[in-house]
């Protein structure tokens, strides 16, 4: 009887550690101002392919015109595989719209929501915490003016980044 209780207690107790462990790491609520996201022409640094978050390195010029150097953290490079990215789909000196969600505190650092590429390929990275994952009706952080995305189109109007569609 004393031998499965305490098999029991510390099987629980190492249930409580693990799932205490995990819900710390996904505590990013506290982490970015999910009321405000910044969209920028930017170009890419580097991308760091590493577990448990790949991050993406950018540079870009913000409304005064100085330089500012951010890092985007994004999925786990296994989910990023699973939409499609592979660890060389950006690449140092390559041409991006980021759209994404400012860390709190003006931390050079941000949650991603999506990218688009130079030749018009959208990449949809997360949902930047926001409620339904629409960060494109997020107002504008001060300081950080929206940038127009402009997709290409099929004659139709159809994004050629969404859904197949009959084309005539």
């Amino acid at each position: 009887m004393t031998s499965k209780l305490v098999t029991f207690s510390l099987l629980a107790v190492s249930i409580l550690l693990i799932s205490a462990t995990a819900f710390a790491h996904h505590g990013e609520a506290g982490s970015y101002d999910n009321t405000v996201r910044i969209t920028v022409k930017a170009t890419v640094t580097e991308l760091i392919w590493v577990n448990p978050h790949a991050q993406l390195y950018i540079d870009f010029k913000n409304d005064k015109g100085e330089t500012e150097h951010w890092g985007i953290e994004m999925l786990s490079p296994g989910n990023l595989v699973r939409i499609g990215w592979h660890k060389d789909t950006f690449k140092p000196e390559d041409e991006i719209l980021v759209t994404m969600t400012p860390a709190k505190g003006d931390r050079p650092f941000g949650s991603c929501g999506q990218i688009v590429s130079s030749d018009g390929k959208m990449f949809m990275v997360g949902q930047c915490g926001v409620p339904g994952g629409d960060v494109g009706k997020l107002p504008v952080k001060v300081g950080y003016t929206a940038v127009e995305v402009k997709f290409p189109k099929f004659p139709t109007g159809q994004n050629v980044t969404g859904p197949a569609v009959q084309q005539p």
